[in-house]
């Protein structure tokens, strides 16, 4: 049992990356760059993972509402910021783009760079059984983490580390309840994903940054639409409020 708790947490670390590779938002911090001389080339699978898949393991490890839900709770404290003359209509569709970000379809160029269709067919089985309170546990405790203001790197980071010391009976747990074939499964690809380790820190990075590239694309075309809008709100307030000062217009 003790290989396989080591063989579990190994996996703890790939799922990890997959896991938290889309809790990302414009408020967050640049997405920090694996150092070049630690990876190595990467060759692109034969048969990447394709769309369907790709939305199958986000339902089944539940993304979509995590996501929206850290999403929409770092807008608001965004919201607080934003200068008074702001038309909250204009944030409204801002928000609301940013919220509804078809997270699968941004993602997918990335992971079909790294994750083959084997790969997924395997994380799905996986995640949609025996890897749910996982998933669960993983999603939680990131959510809080960044809810609570640590930065999105530095809350992977933590719940990495926090999963290691005190899900060991969790892990087990999950492993009791395998059947010898389902263990044997994940026994024959343990070296396949020490393997991807660096490759998945990889993936997650540019995943962040792919994510954060369409909020600021979504953002700018929003304001660049509605910029008279925002002018002539600013201008009237400024008039009614000879006193106030003149904050710099969000993007």
């Amino acid at each position: 049992m003790k290989q396989r708790l080591g063989l579990a947490h190994l996996f703890v670390a790939a799922f990890l990356s997959l896991l938290l590779c889309t809790n990302a938002t414009s408020q967050d911090q640049k997405v920090a760059q694996p150092a070049s001389s630690k990876l190595r080339a990467i060759q692109p699978p034969e048969h990447p993972i394709i769309g369907e898949q790709l939305r199958t393991f986000f339902k089944v490890i539940h993304i979509p509402s995590f996501n929206r839900q850290l999403i929409h709770e770092k807008l608001e404290l965004q919201r607080k910021q934003l200068p008074e003359w702001y038309p909250q209509s204009v944030w409204d569709e801002i928000a609301d783009s940013i919220e509804n970000i078809d997270m699968a379809e941004v993602a997918l160029p990335v992971y079909q760079k790294y994750v083959s269709q084997d790969d997924a067919n395997f994380l799905i089985r996986f995640m949609a059984t025996q890897g749910q309170k996982l998933a669960q546990a993983v999603l939680t405790r990131d959510t809080q983490s960044q809810l609570a203001g640590t930065a999105p790197v530095q809350a992977r980071d933590q719940t990495i580390a926090e999963l290691a010391r005190n899900e060991g009976a969790e892990v087990e747990h999950i492993l009791s309840g395998m059947s010898p074939t389902e263990l044997h499964s994940i026994e024959s690809q343990s070296a396949h994903w020490q393997e991807m380790q660096p490759t998945l820190r990889q993936m997650r990075s540019e995943t962040g940054q792919a994510i954060l590239a369409k909020q600021a694309e979504l953002s700018k075309g929003i304001v660049a639409k509605r910029q008279s809008e925002l002018v002539d709100a600013k201008k009237h307030y400024e008039a009614s409020h000879p006193s106030a000062s003149n904050p710099k217009t969000p993007h």
